[in-house]
């Protein structure tokens, strides 16, 4: 009985010693203090700050580099590092403004192509899915990326830039769409063919021709606009040979022979 006792009293002394030099060594280890006079071990605070995902942490940690140290190397990288964790916090219009502030400071830096690319993504994460809604910001993501086709031809960020340019221009065409749409369905059938004849012209192949061109078709007959509305049959005929409103289109052909 007695060596049993003295068994769990052991076992348990192991246990609290066990418990003992853990807890020594994590507090140790909290305990450890940055110098705080050394650019890179703060910046390196933050980065495993961003890492986490404490961006508020992150942003006052860079913040603190590039105030203390504004001459040094980590300083750069604190800027750019600001406009990370903006986007990274989703907070999309701050991080194209950081962006956009970088890059009028560092114009030559080696990650130009980067800010670049970075700029035109925050304004791409802004354009709204409903497309009735403003979509100013499809156009300045498309302008943005084109600055960096121009100026970084050979960046690694291209392709996906590319793709993000044909996703804009496919919001751009569905909204021009539901506008043109609007018109038409409340017969405004004049504005409605501005709004269709800009739709094919702008934004052609994707995947809005054919309605435009019968659409428009019967918006130009509607107006009594009639060599219109026959160059407008002739276009969908060509490009859409088998097209469903086919049946419909020489209704309208028809009726306007008929009408002289």
């Amino acid at each position: 009985m007695q060596s049993q006792v003295l068994s769990k009293c052991e076992r348990l002394f192991t246990v609290l010693v066990s418990l003992f030099f853990l807890s020594a060594l994590l507090g140790g280890c909290a305990g450890k203090e940055v110098n705080r006079e050394d650019p890179d071990a703060l910046f390196q605070g933050a980065e495993e700050a961003f890492k986490d995902e404490h961006y508020l942490v992150a942003l006052e940690k860079y913040r603190d580099i590039k105030n203390r140290f504004p001459y040094s190397a980590r300083a750069v990288d604190s800027e750019l590092r600001i406009a990370d964790t903006y986007f990274e916090q989703e907070s999309y219009i701050e991080a194209e403004s950081a962006y956009e502030i970088f890059k009028e400071l560092h114009p030559t830096h080696s990650k130009g192509d980067y800010v670049q690319y970075r700029i035109g993504l925050s304004f791409f994460k802004q354009i709204p899915d409903d497309s009735a809604r403003d979509l100013s910001a499809a156009y300045k993501a498309i302008e943005a990326f084109g600055v960096l086709e121009q100026k970084y031809s050979s960046s690694e960020y291209l392709s996906k830039a590319r793709e993000h340019i044909v996703e804009a221009r496919k919001r751009l065409a569905e909204h021009e769409n539901y506008v043109a749409n609007f018109y038409y369905q409340r017969q405004h059938y004049l504005s409605a063919s501005y709004r269709y004849s800009a739709l094919l012209q702008e934004y052609g192949n994707l995947g809005y021709d054919e309605e435009a061109l019968y659409r428009l078709v019967q918006s130009y007959y509607h107006i009594k606009m009639y060599e219109n509305a026959e160059d407008a049959a002739r276009r969908l005929m060509s490009q859409f040979p088998a097209t469903k409103y086919k049946d419909d289109v020489k209704t309208v052909l028809e009726a306007m022979k008929k009408k002289g």
